[in-house]
């Protein structure tokens, strides 16, 4: 599986135990700091996210 591969199925809302199973992996702290990296796309979701909580507080 490609490098990108598990961090868009982290983006389409794969679980980290999902694509850990899929990777064969035991230990998340692999998967989390080799192949999950963060997207465009889940920059956007966390900027939007933020600015709906900011706007909460009013």
């Amino acid at each position: 599986m490609g490098l990108i591969i598990p961090s868009l199925l982290a983006e389409a809302g794969v679980s980290l135990e999902q694509i850990m199973d899929r990777l064969g992996h035991t230990d998340d702290q692999i998967t989390k700091n080799i192949y999950l990296h963060v997207t465009q796309e889940m920059k956007k979701e966390a900027s939007h996210k933020f600015g709906q909580l900011m706007r909460s507080f009013r």
